[in-house]
């Protein structure tokens, strides 16, 4: 064997080792999340069917993630990710009312999304999981729009807050099945929702009933 041969053996191998880590990752990663997509938040996970898909052992989920849930919190960090920047490159400076509810139709337009993913994860018994990703950023930006005018000082804000997660967490995972029910298209059911949460949070411009009174 060549002086060179024997140099880079040992460059180049944990090289490729390092790259087929990282990518079997993002394949069960990917994998996980397209069966999300296909069988729905409520048919769970099946560790078995994600390794098939990926082409690898079911072994390599435990080495690589440790458990289920750490392969489902992978996966939420991941598409967190992409949504927060989705959201930063798409977002264009809006008053309350506006930003909020474009917020809610660009956030419903995912198949498989946040509150997906963490939805599984509270069914499968995990009490870790972050209910509000970015708590502190959102009600620092309420009190802004308590200083824009936008919502009365007398609101509870960190009640606002949780309301408002819970508004569009829940229609987006359960906006299909709503839509069938109604008998509309998700899209046209999107608009219809809109105009409430629209009318909703025009209220909060105005104090609460309790401090009218």
């Amino acid at each position: 064997m060549s002086e060179a041969s024997e140099t880079e053996r040992p460059i180049s191998k944990p090289s490729r080792q390092r790259r087929s880590r990282a990518e079997t990752e993002q394949k069960l990663i990917d994998v996980a999340l397209k069966i999300i997509r296909e069988k729905g938040v409520l048919a769970g996970l099946n560790l078995r069917e994600v390794a098939s898909g990926a082409g690898v052992n079911r072994g390599n989920i435990y080495h690589y993630f440790g458990s289920r849930q750490d392969l489902l919190r992978a996966a939420i960090n991941r598409q967190f990710d992409a949504i927060f920047e989705s959201f930063r490159r798409n977002q264009k400076p809006a008053r309350f009312v506006q930003r909020r509810v474009a917020n809610f139709l660009q956030g419903s337009k995912s198949k498989t999304n946040d509150s997906h993913l963490r939805a599984l994860l509270v069914m499968d018994g995990d009490k870790d999981v972050d209910p509000i990703p970015m708590y502190e950023r959102g009600l620092s930006q309420l009190r802004q729009d308590v200083i824009d005018g936008e919502v009365n000082r007398d609101h509870d804000l960190e009640a606002l807050q949780v309301a408002l997660s819970a508004f569009t967490r829940g229609y987006r995972i359960f906006r299909l099945p709503y839509a069938r029910r109604v008998g509309i298209t998700p899209k046209a059911l999107d608009q219809r929702i809109s105009r409430i949460l629209r009318t909703w949070l025009t209220a909060m411009a105005e104090p609460p009933p309790s401090v009218q009174d």
